[in-house]
């Protein structure tokens, strides 16, 4: 059917000739071009017929292959051609039925092309003419063909009287009822193309309605969520510009407490656990300054399990993860050097600590407190990707997803260290952390503990990287140091000072050096000890 198709098309598309300097290559690449989009088309409509359960995910992978492939530009010159050429319609329906049959016996010969529609249309040069779709638009343009134009989204112009307060969670609801139009959330997690598809659906619809007003909790100083309870809006709202700095200072006040914000709709992106609408000349008011209702409606799609807050995650001291279940804890690591786009070097640094369990589950702890704090149930509930069953093969550990965006899918460790407690004792001795970032920020963290049973910690930072042409240094700011009293509880390294106790995670390499390891990993990230200041 693939070789069949090109051939066909171009005799379907002779009736143009005319219309062309030169003929030839015009009727060449519109050819391909119909041919393309027709049989992609008719494809997926034969697959559907042969294996319905299959017709969402095909439906997805051919709205993301048009989208990429230039859909709104082929159908304004399609409809341009029809109106230059009437009997074009006409003509290629005779072809369209040949290409119909080609494609219904080609299936029937390998019924299993239907299981992978996407791999057909990747590898089939034939079916990329994204290419050859813009390159027609020049050409039509230039024969005097009138291609209607882009449509323009004009903002509907609201009164007052007509303004309505739109929670977050039911503009979540709406956004991704517009954007199921072209296809589904789970296919567009794998399909860039059909994200993309779906994003651009969803802000046209959402520009042409002018003026929002929403309601949500500002999370950052430039960035609104709805929170209800243990739940949250699946989109946020991120202002990128602001009406003026007051209304910036407001936001930056405002963190952590609900308001309206009102701006215009500048972009919908689509990701793969809800999405993010960003807004241009953003003003944030409370609702009593606004004065106008909210919209009733039920917004119960719009609202997805919310993240952990650190406060929520703790459960108190040795309230979590028993240690009498662990069958091992293992820490996994890669620190890259790379070049950001300023050509400064940073450390592309990458930390992971699992859990096993003697049950057979893991889970993957990323918290500052040692997982014996953690809330479990509350975990499991609310941060389902990081719960795992584990196994071995071929003597690597291997995690499956239990839950979430990822359910099924797997992770391989590779070269992962086994982390053992820290033996109750005193120390002497400097750990530090250094990370230089993208940009050439540079975070300085240490514990420098005594042997009579303190410790002194503080953070500090600063920028000093290349800015375009400009080389800049800026001082970040420096923590005040802390002095505790500290004592090792199996995974937890507790700090005692001023009636307040802290407990961060603390583990060390097996068989790391005794008394002092060269590397310890401290609240998930790994430390180094300072010979230079400290020398042993």
């Amino acid at each position: 059917m693939r070789t069949f198709l090109l051939a066909l098309a171009v005799a379907a598309c002779m009736p143009l000739a005319a219309y062309a300097d030169d003929s030839e290559e015009f009727t060449k690449d519109l050819g391909r071009v119909v041919g393309a989009f027709t049989a992609a088309e008719l494809y997926v409509d034969k697959c559907n017929s042969h294996d319905p359960d299959g017709a969402s995910s095909r439906r997805d992978i051919l709205a993301g292959w048009a989208h990429a492939n230039g859909r709104p530009s082929y159908e304004r010159l399609m409809e341009g051609l029809t109106a230059r050429a009437p009997e074009l319609a006409t003509q290629l329906e005779p072809q369209r039925r040949k290409l119909a049959a080609a494609i219904e016996e080609e299936i029937q010969k390998a019924p299993n092309d239907c299981s992978d529609v996407a791999k057909i249309f990747k590898q089939d040069s034939q079916f990329s003419v994204e290419r050859q779709v813009r390159k027609l638009m020049r050409t039509a343009a230039s024969m005097g063909i009138d291609i209607p134009a882009e449509p323009v989204v004009v903002p509907q112009v609201k009164k007052i009287e007509d303004i309505e307060i739109l929670r977050l969670a039911a503009l979540s609801a709406r956004l991704e009822a517009k954007m199921a139009e072209i296809g589904s959330k789970q296919g567009a997690r794998r399909n860039r193309d059909l994200s993309s598809a779906r994003e651009d659906h969803a802000e046209r619809w959402l520009k042409s309605d002018g003026v929002q007003v929403l309601f949500g909790r500002v999370v950052s100083d430039d960035e609104l969520r709805e929170w209800r309870d243990d739940r949250q809006s699946s989109f946020s709202v991120q202002c990128k510009s602001f009406a003026d700095t007051a209304h910036e200072a407001n936001a930056a006040r405002a963190v952590g407490q609900d308001r309206v914000v009102v701006g215009m709709v500048r972009s919908v992106i689509d990701i793969s656990s809800g999405g993010k609408l960003t807004l241009n000349k953003c003003r944030l008011f409370t609702a009593e300054e606004i004065g106008r209702p909210f919209v009733e409606e039920d917004d119960s799609a719009g609202l997805m399990l919310r993240p952990l807050e650190e406060s929520e995650a703790y459960a108190g001291p040795d309230n979590g993860i028993q240690m009498s279940s662990v069958d091992r804890v293992l820490y996994e690591a890669s620190f890259d050097n790379r070049m950001d786009g300023f050509g400064n070097g940073y450390v592309d640094r990458d930390e992971a600590i699992y859990v096993l369990l003697k049950d057979g589950t893991a889970y993957r702890h990323d918290w500052s407190f040692p997982f014996t704090d953690l809330a479990v149930e509350r975990s499991r509930q609310r941060e389902p990707q990081r719960w795992f069953q584990w196994t071995e093969r071929d003597e690597k550990v291997v995690l499956t997803h239990q839950a979430g965006d990822d359910i099924g899918q797997e992770i391989e460790l590779q070269q992962p260290q086994r982390l053992e407690p820290m033996s109750p004792t005193h120390l002497h001795a400097r750990y530090y952390y250094l990370q230089v970032g993208i940009g050439g920020t540079r975070q300085d963290r240490s514990y420098v503990f005594d042997n009579n049973g303190t410790v002194k910690y503080q953070r500090s930072g600063f920028v000093a990287g290349n800015v375009g042409t400009s080389y800049i240094i800026v001082n970040g700011k420096k923590e005040e140091a802390e002095i505790a009293s500290y004592r090792f509880e199996d995974f937890a390294l507790v700090l005692d000072r001023a009636g307040q106790t802290e407990r961060h995670f603390f583990a060390v390499p097996a068989g790391a050096q005794v008394p002092l390891p060269e590397t310890v990993i401290i609240r998930g990230e790994a430390y180094w000890l300072d010979t230079k200041r400290f020398p042993q």
